[in-house]
């Protein structure tokens, strides 16, 4: 598992030394001899403390049935279940909302950057290539896109191999060129962070904007943790990557410190003899930063099922590539949206000096906002004291923040990117959220009952041809199901002899035993209610549940008179001032446009009736 998290998780925060160094020492700032030291210490440092203080010791641990990222956070505060109930979220809400929001975006940037960049290199080499360069990253990162569907698992492993190389290869080149200059080692006392720092006083925003670069993977991390858990990716970092990083920062401080005039090139290159060993050292570093690509676009899954789960966005297709680990998942949808944002990036900005500049504002501004809902975890999940929330809170945020502010000066240069796809983002996932939640608030408003339906059903005073209807319905409330069925009841005047109330209900397992784990609720002589769970690897065969729970219903089913009545519920007329009417347009287009329920239900299509709820709210 440590081997597959080399390959998926730290792609992005791995390749950070092709570039970081080099952009650090172009910076326009005050510097003096040891200025190589003062960088390599300020990079060894912010490694130590954001991604092994905050993320790893203290982060990480606060995870919502394995799986990481920040909406588990929100999960952890109770989001799954409190925010149904409201239209207008909290503030903290919004705020979480708005950082998991901002990692779409750079979950688009970073793998159009990484291959752009990797590629570019073949200028240096062969001249000729730079015609072919756009085309080729676009080659590239399609091929990339479509080897998703193998799953997370499968693509480490073959990924992990790559990656263990290049933790070596940097880990080696950096400990040669620390044994040419031993001194160097003195970048390990922060004090030479702290002397950078005041040496280039204003001029410091500067010097953090391209130190950021080196840490731009860190939110990934933890978005990835339900892929691998924990405790694998905790020892990848703290046994190899964290040693080999730190190793070749100082070895490009060394190499710096002992030749000033090599400042002004790409000091990485430097570290290997000119010729084949410089040749062989581009390649593995272009299939690395490919490879980098992979830990933001596994973010971007986990994310989007995790918003998905807490009724943020739509029902689609959710793929579960590992029996063992939950959080490794194919997401087809998003997995495109996502390549087409990439060739779009690409071929708008041409170039990764001009991508480079809306690179880290996302990262850093999910990082803030996740310290921001740690620390209320903190407080409110975990009992400890206000003060110690505070202190944490505080503790991160005077890290954080300089770092925030340095890559906030590239608004105006291409860093309002991401911010204008977050806008987006949010505005998509409080619509849905606003609009489910007055859907769900008109049908529990009606005078519905399962008694009620019972009684009905035992008079039958409408017409009811044989066969059974089978309402399906994904809230476990009971009151949902018998709010579908009396509006099919009002629309048509007309139930079918049998009614079966079926609720699909997921699990945190992998596979569960659906004999065992089904709920048959008889409610009349022609009425049940079935409540059956499921793992997450397993698919969901609906006419397999009927023959399952068949022996413990009230009536008999005869599947070649069995249909299955499918609810859309859609709002036409508002009369609350809690939606406007970009909201409302848009909520709609985002129902139509949910996965359709046959696509995974197995469901013959000749037994399927539509039907749709049109709401007044």
């Amino acid at each position: 598992m440590s081997l597959a998290a080399l390959g998926v998780v730290f792609g992005d925060i791995g390749t950070s030394p092709l570039y970081t160094f080099h952009v650090a020492l172009q910076q326009p700032i005050s510097r003096g001899s040891d200025f190589p030291l003062g960088v390599a210490s300020l990079i060894i440092w912010s490694l130590l403390a954001i991604v092994t203080l905050k993320y790893i010791v203290l982060v990480m641990k606060a995870d919502y049935h394995g799986e990481g990222g920040i909406f588990s956070l929100l999960a952890l505060l109770g989001g799954k279940g409190s925010l149904t109930r409201k239209t207008r979220l909290p503030l903290l809400t919004l705020l979480i909302l708005f950082g998991a929001a901002l990692l779409y975006g750079d979950g688009a940037i970073t793998p159009a950057i990484s291959v752009l960049s990797a590629v570019e290199g073949l200028q240096g080499v062969y001249s000729s290539m730079t015609p072919y360069i756009l085309p080729l990253t676009a080659l590239i990162l399609f091929s990339l896109f479509a080897i998703q569907r193998l799953g997370t698992g499968r693509l480490g492993n073959i990924f992990g191999v790559i990656m263990l190389l290049w933790f070596i290869t940097l880990g080696t080149l950096g400990a040669i060129q620390i044994t040419h200059a031993p001194s160097v080692l003195q970048a390990l006392n922060p004090y030479y962070a702290w002397k950078v720092i005041h040496q280039a006083g204003r001029t410091t925003i500067f010097l953090l904007s391209a130190v950021v670069l080196a840490i731009t993977g860190v939110e990934a991390l933890y978005a990835d943790m339900g892929h691998f858990g924990r405790p694998a990716i905790a020892r990848a970092w703290h046994l190899l990557v964290l040693p080999c990083l730190m190793l070749n920062y100082l070895g490009q401080a060394a190499f710096a410190w002992t030749h000033p005039e090599a400042w002004k090139t790409n000091v990485f290159f430097k570290l290997v003899p000119q010729g084949l060993p410089t040749l062989l050292l581009v390649f593995l570093a272009t299939v690395a930063t490919i490879i980098a690509s992979q830990s933001l676009i596994s973010g971007v899954f986990s994310l989007t099922a995790q918003a998905r789960d807490l009724g943020f966005l739509p029902r689609f297709l959710v793929i579960h590539t590992n029996r063992l680990q939950r959080g490794q998942v194919y997401l087809p949808t998003i997995n495109w949206i996502l390549a087409a944002s990439c060739l779009l990036l690409v071929f708008t900005f041409r170039s990764s000096t001009n991508l480079a500049a809306a690179y880290g504002l996302a990262v850093t501004g999910t990082m803030l906002i996740t310290s921001i809902a740690f620390s209320t975890v903190v407080v409110r999940l975990w009992n400890y004291p206000f003060w110690v929330g505070a202190s944490i809170m505080i503790l991160l945020m005077s890290i954080e923040l300089p770092f925030f502010l340095s890559s906030f000066s590239k608004f105006a240069h291409g860093g309002c990117f991401p911010l204008l796809i977050a806008t987006c983002l949010v505005a998509v996932m409080v619509t849905w959220h606003r609009g489910r939640t007055l859907i769900r608030r008109k049908m529990l408003s009606t005078p519905c009952s399962l008694q009620g339906l019972a009684d009905i059903m035992n008079v039958k005073p409408f017409p009811s041809p044989p066969g059974t209807d089978v309402i399906i319905t994904f809230n476990p409330d009971p009151r949902y199901a018998a709010a579908h069925a009396f509006e099919w009841l009002r629309l048509n005047d007309s139930l079918r002899q049998q009614v079966l109330l079926l609720t699909p209900t997921g699990t945190a397992e992998s596979h569960v035993d659906l004999k065992k784990r089904l709920e048959v609720i008889p409610l009349s002589p022609s009425l049940c209610h079935v409540i059956f769970y499921y793992g997450y690897m397993q698919e969901i065969d609906l006419p397999e549940i009927l023959r399952l729970a068949a022996p413990q219903l009230p009536f008999k089913i005869a599947m070649e008179q069995t249909f299955f009545l499918l609810t859309k519920e859609t709002i036409i007329e508002y009369r609350g001032k809690e939606m406007r009417r970009w909201q409302r347009a848009l909520f709609a287009w985002l129902s139509r446009n949910m996965t359709y329920a046959p696509d995974y239900f197995f469901i013959p299509y000749s037994q399927i009736i539509d039907f749709t709820w049109i709401m007044k709210v």
